[in-house]
């Protein structure tokens, strides 16, 4: 089997190994250097995409003449994930719209429903951003925010979220549509700011 990474020819001996994810991890822990995130992965000519989970552990070695892999640099890979947050936080947006609606509507079940996704997506949105700033070693100050830097601009959304779920726990839908139609939407377009001045080089 011929093995590259980034065209470059490794030269290992997988003869132990039986699986394509028993390979990738070999090559992941001793050929790929720190700062570096495999991107690609290529089987006999042909980009690999696993269509369930974890089925490179049920391809064969046997099977593969070529194995080629290509990486990114940790910052490249952080700006990728960033982009893909910041069209994200825009059907997020959409949810916070919906859910908000339905809680004046009194279609508490429907609004529920929009609002454990709103909390769901919000959390991820945030774990990236955190994520980024500190690979990225970066902490924007839009110019726009009257909130400063990204640790206050989290305490203050922590503060909002807690002020939330308390109204939700009171059965006070009304308040907590208030709450996420004139605070948490601003603050959420305000986190796409952010995102997005991360993401640019």
């Amino acid at each position: 089997m011929l093995i590259t990474i980034n065209d470059e020819n490794i030269a290992a001996d997988f003869s132990h190994l039986h699986s394509l994810e028993e390979a990738i991890v070999e090559l992941h822990d001793n050929f790929i250097p720190p700062g570096q995130q495999l991107f690609q992965v290529h089987i006999n000519g042909e980009f690999f995409s696993e269509r369930y989970p974890r089925e490179s552990r049920y391809m064969n070695l046997a099977e593969i003449e070529t194995l080629s892999l290509r990486t990114i640099s940790d910052h490249d890979m952080a700006r990728l994930i960033l982009k893909e947050a910041v069209q994200q936080a825009d059907l997020l947006s959409q949810a916070i719209e919906q859910s908000a609606a339905l809680f004046r509507l009194a279609a508490e079940d429907e609004a529920n429903y929009y609002f454990s996704q709103v909390l769901d997506s919000l959390r991820w949105l945030l774990q990236v951003g955190d994520c980024a700033v500190q690979v990225l070693k970066e902490e924007p100050t839009p110019q726009d925010s009257q909130q400063g830097r990204i640790s206050q601009y989290l305490r203050n959304l922590q503060g909002l979220l807690d002020e939330m779920l308390h109204f939700c726990e009171e059965e006070d839908y009304i308040m907590l549509a208030d709450l996420m139609e004139y605070e948490l939407f601003p603050m959420v377009q305000e986190w796409q700011k952010i995102l997005s001045q991360l993401a640019c080089p």
